[in-house]
């Protein structure tokens, strides 16, 4: 007995090429998309030792002021002051002309049971004429507290601050915060 064994050929199209695959991917895309912009919103922390809800009575600030405790992303951030003028007595930082070094200290606490990142970088401040511009500009200027960047543990705090060069005697200026690159969300706290 003789048998002829016959190779069948399949003519399936791979599995890029079906258009619920498609539809498949279209969808987690679009699922990780509302993901990351329904992160956490900043909220004031209140006095009653707790964050104030988010309701539709009780609108929440998207612009905050020094001294302003914020929850945003598993860290409370405050800006505990700002000193115009600021002369970092180094003789390689000298603001230019017209323009003053303003430095901002502030403190952040790890409110997350894991490790966060912070960094001079996510900081950014806007004059009058709504020129925003980071820290670097004013690099020379930066003290021995200086913010730089790390990592903080859980229930960690770090306090620091950043030199930043402005128009002189601006003072409509307002610190940008961005807590992540992938992003664009930012706060706002008016100094």
């Amino acid at each position: 007995m003789n048998k002829t064994l016959h190779k069948t050929t399949s003519t399936k199209q791979p599995v890029y090429k079906k258009w619920w695959f498609w539809v498949i991917i279209v969808l987690v895309l679009a699922s990780v998309g509302v993901a990351i912009s329904q992160s956490n919103e900043p909220v004031k922390v209140g006095e009653n030792n707790g964050v104030m809800g988010h309701s539709s009575e009780t609108p929440q600030p998207t612009e905050f002021k020094i001294g302003d405790v914020i929850a945003h992303d598993n860290k409370e951030i405050t800006i505990k002051s700002v000193q115009r003028n600021y002369d970092p007595n180094n003789q390689l930082a000298k603001p230019a002309e017209g323009k003053e070094f303003v430095k901002v200290d502030l403190y952040i606490e790890n409110k997350s049971n894991d490790k966060i990142s912070y960094n001079a970088l996510d900081w950014e401040i806007q004059d009058s004429d709504g020129n925003i511009e980071s820290y670097l500009s004013a690099m020379f200027a930066q003290g021995d507290d200086a913010l730089s960047s790390g990592d903080l543990a859980k229930g960690g705090k770090k306090s620091g601050s950043i030199v930043f060069e402005v128009p002189k005697g601006d003072n409509n200026l307002i610190l940008h915060y961005k807590s992540s690159f992938w992003s664009d969300k930012t706060i706002e706290i008016k100094l």
